[in-house]
């Protein structure tokens, strides 16, 4: 598994501490997948309320499928809207799932999963600071197939 981020420096403190605990975040969900562990992935430093429920549910269903995935996701367009507060923010991203197949955590078979327009995949997200200084996702929505990230 690889995942590129692109965008991970805007010269703005705030933006660039959300786009870090972004990929960070994000890594969690794959590493329960990986590992088929819920429990060492660190989903729930990074994703709290609805998208916790959402993301745990998710890796929950690949790891109870034996199913993980090999190859690189590309994550670009990120964009991130800070809140007068600063204590919460919006961000949005892109990713493509182009370059990466599902695979058989069990042989390691992987399943040659084709490029579809739903390989392109729109992401909106809730963030809000907690006490520590860690910008957790508390809501997350996505839009598989969006015109906004094909090629």
């Amino acid at each position: 598994m690889k995942l590129n981020f692109e965008g991970q420096q805007t010269g703005d403190a705030t933006k660039d501490a959300i786009l870090a605990d972004n990929e960070r975040t994000v890594s969690t969900v794959w590493q329960a997948m990986a590992s088929g562990d819920l429990k060492k992935s660190g989903m729930a430093f990074y994703y709290t309320d609805n998208a916790l429920v959402g993301v745990y549910e998710y890796a929950k269903g690949a790891i109870d499928k034996k199913t993980s995935w090999a190859g690189t996701l590309r994550y670009f367009d990120r964009r991130v809207t800070v809140f007068d507060d600063k204590k919460s923010a919006a961000l949005t991203y892109c990713v493509d799932e182009s370059k990466a197949d599902l695979k058989n955590r069990e042989t390691n078979k992987l399943q040659g999963t084709k490029t579809t327009p739903d390989s392109y995949v729109f992401y909106n997200l809730g963030l809000k600071k907690n006490q520590d200084g860690v910008w957790q996702t508390w809501d997350l929505t996505e839009d598989r197939g969006s015109q906004k990230c094909q090629p």
